[in-house]
């Protein structure tokens, strides 16, 4: 008796052991599946945060915008310029006067940049906000002035002629086109872009939606055109008188850039260039060809022009040049047909 007390006391042991290991293994299986919901639960936004299939994995910390003013200037002093810049997120960024107070005349091409808050990815970038401050204002004329406009009137009436003269109205400004771009190491990404508005004071502000799946552009993608213009025995004159491109798609869409010589004279015998950035990165199989057009009025005031030769260079993004058009002389005129018509396209393939 004294030796089976022992052997049951080491059985009852035995079972008590695993009794406990099993409860303790079935403890552990309960806890199982929420450890295992809190381990996945820090990747889905890893994988919910990876690009679209085809878009480039890249960030950016800079918006460029190029904003071309029309027929209306844009008049500084107190009526300038906002910008905001709307996320993905739901954050907003406000750029306040970024023509910091300075007149942006009827023709002119205009570069603005920003630094963003943070570092973020092309696509996480969605509306472009444009602000226009219009407002009435009154700046004194000066004695000098005043005796310039008075001549004739004098007495009692000059008082209000001559404040009359001070007097500034409500600013109005025609943007011609807003080219925007988001800069980051060795990326120049295009995210929005857009044609004409009209800012009034009942229409001060203007929203413009990013391109839809951008991503950085690779190697070998077209990031912009360059052209190369020989004049000959004839000059383009300038002023109102000017060169406006647009860039034909293989897909049937078309991007314009008006007043490519920026109002200036080209004068005879000159080379001079000008450059286009894509509004979307394509393929150079993707660009059709060019269109050039005058904006000569004809009749007896109106200009003529001698192109001696163009050709146009796709740049990658890879920084490499590759002629894709050329073409030999032409006269432009204010004809709308015929050997001196205002308007010619260039078809556009690879050229060795």
């Amino acid at each position: 008796m004294k030796e089976i007390k022992p052997r049951k006391r080491m059985i009852f042991g035995k079972r008590a052991l695993m009794i406990t290991c099993a409860l303790v293994a079935a403890a552990y299986g309960q806890a199982t599946p929420p450890n295992r919901g809190v381990l996945m639960r820090p990747q889905a936004p890893t994988l919910l945060q990876r690009p679209a299939f085809g878009v480039s994995a890249c960030t950016v910390g800079m918006l460029d915008l190029r904003i071309t003013t029309g027929n209306d200037d844009l008049r500084g002093g107190n009526d300038n310029l906002s910008v905001k810049i709307h996320y993905a997120n739901g954050d907003m960024q406000t750029a306040a006067n970024v023509n910091k107070g300075a007149n942006w005349p009827n023709q002119s091409v205009n570069t603005v940049s920003i630094n963003l808050t943070r570092q973020v990815a092309p696509n996480e970038i969605k509306q472009i906000g444009l602000v226009h401050s219009a407002q009435a204002g009154y700046n004194p004329p000066s004695a000098r002035q005043g005796a310039l406009t008075a001549s004739p009137v004098s007495g009692p009436m000059l008082g209000p002629i001559y404040g009359a003269q001070g007097i500034e109205s409500e600013d109005n400004w025609d943007m011609a086109e807003l080219q925007a771009f988001a800069l980051g190491k060795g990326v120049n990404v295009p995210i929005a872009s857009s044609g004409f508005h009209r800012f009034t004071g009942s229409n001060p502000s203007f929203d413009i939606n990013a391109h839809p799946g951008v991503g950085c552009p690779t190697g070998k993608q077209v990031k912009s055109i360059s052209f190369t213009f020989s004049t000959a025995d004839d000059d383009l004159r300038g002023g109102k008188d000017n060169l406006n491109i647009t860039i034909l798609f293989a897909d049937g869409t078309s991007q314009a850039a008006n007043n490519v010589n920026h109002s200036q004279n080209w004068p005879n015998g000159s080379t001079k260039g000008a450059e286009i950035l894509l509004s979307r990165p394509v393929t150079i199989d993707q660009i059709r060809g060019f269109t050039l057009e005058d904006t000569f009025t004809g009749a007896s005031g109106g200009d003529n022009w001698n192109m001696a030769s163009v050709q146009a260079d796709a740049v990658l993004a890879d920084g490499t040049y590759h002629a894709i058009a050329k073409s030999g002389f032409h006269r432009f005129s204010g004809d709308w047909s015929g050997p001196k018509a205002k308007q010619i396209t260039i078809s556009a393939h690879p050229i060795n």
